[in-house]
C-alpha cells in the first residue's frame, strides 16, 4: 500500500471533522439567538450570538464545568437570568440537534440507500 493514501483518508477524515464543527457553530449562532428569542434576551444579532457559540464551543468540553460557563456566558453577554439562560441554552440546542439529524439524513441517507439499493437485485 502506498503511503500517501493514508494521507488521503487521514484528511478526508480531519476534512469532516472540521466541516462538522463548522457547520455546528452556524447552526448553534443561529439558533442560539432563537432561543434568546423565547427568553426575551439583549444583544440578539448575528454577531453576537456567534460570539456566544463560540465561547460556548470553547469551553463546552471541559467536564462539568463547561456548561455552567455556557450559562454564565448566555447570561453575561445577553441580559438574561441563569434560568433564562439555561432555557435558551436547551431551546437552541434540542434545535441545533434536529437540524443536524435532518442534514445527516439528507447526505448520509441517499449514501446508505445507493449502497443497499444497489445490492438488491432486480426483480426479473
Amino acid at each position: 500500500m502506498q503511503p500517501w493514501l493514508f494521507g488521503l483518508g487521514l484528511d478526508a477524515i480531519l476534512l469532516m471533522i472540521a466541516l462538522i464543527f463548522i457547520l455546528n457553530l452556524l447552526i448553534q449562532g443561529l439558533f442560539l439567538g432563537v432561543g434568546l428569542g423565547v427568553v426575551n434576551g439583549k444583544n440578539r444579532d448575528i454577531g453576537d450570538t456567534f460570539v456566544t457559540a463560540l465561547l460556548m464551543s470553547l469551553v463546552i468540553w471541559i467536564p462539568c464545568l463547561g456548561c455552567i460557563l455556557a450559562w454564565y456566558f448566555i447570561k453575561s453577554r445577553h441580559g438574561v437570568g441563569w434560568g433564562g439562560a439555561l432555557i435558551a441554552w436547551i431551546v437552541g440546542g434540542i434545535i441545533q440537534i434536529v437540524v443536524m439529524i435532518l442534514i445527516l439524513m439528507l447526505f448520509f441517507g441517499t449514501i446508505i440507500a445507493a449502497i443497499f439499493g444497489a445490492l438488491i437485485p432486480f426483480m426479473p
